[in-house]
């Protein structure tokens, strides 16, 4: 059976306000290589965030470390 979160949860997860994660659901998150959405359902009134979403919404949003260059003359 699927887990879901509600927006207070993703809140606490991300140490942000409630606004801001339904702003991401509604607007997206800016990031460097564009904006990502934070897929939700709305239930009734409220928003609810599947886990496997919000695993990748991070995973997206998440600074990625630089790659080397390779060196392919040497």
């Amino acid at each position: 059976m699927p887990q879901y979160h509600t927006v207070d949860a993703v809140a606490d997860r991300f140490n942000r306000s409630p606004r801001t994660i339904r702003d991401w659901i509604n607007h997206g998150c800016r990031t460097p290589e564009g904006t990502i959405r934070l897929q939700a359902a709305k239930l009734g009134k409220s928003w609810v965030v599947k886990r496997e979403w919000l695993d990748f919404f991070e995973f997206q949003i998440k600074p990625r470390p630089p790659v080397a260059e390779l060196d392919l003359d040497g």
